[in-house]
């Protein structure tokens, strides 16, 4: 069984990696945003990555939202106790 403590890390962790997604598809929409000079193929290229990075913040968000519902969880179960 988890505990809360191993909720936390996994939330903390969840929170730095959509960071870096976010971080990544800043910075891959201002290259093609401000990219006149690139061919097809590599424009191809940073549309599959951007819709990538999309999917995955995706999925990253549906597995934060629900370690944050096991957290409340935790709590919920903890005020019936007392």
């Amino acid at each position: 069984m988890t505990t809360f403590h191993q909720l936390r890390i996994q939330q903390r962790e969840l929170l730095d990696d959509l960071d870096e997604l976010d971080v990544s598809v800043a910075e891959l929409t201002v290259v093609l945003s401000e990219s006149v000079a690139i061919d097809t193929d590599e424009l191809t290229d940073h549309h599959q990555r951007l819709a990538w990075l999309h999917r995955q913040r995706a999925g990253l968000l549906v597995v934060l939202n629900e370690t944050e519902r096991a957290l409340l969880a935790f709590g919920e179960s903890e005020s019936w106790e007392e």
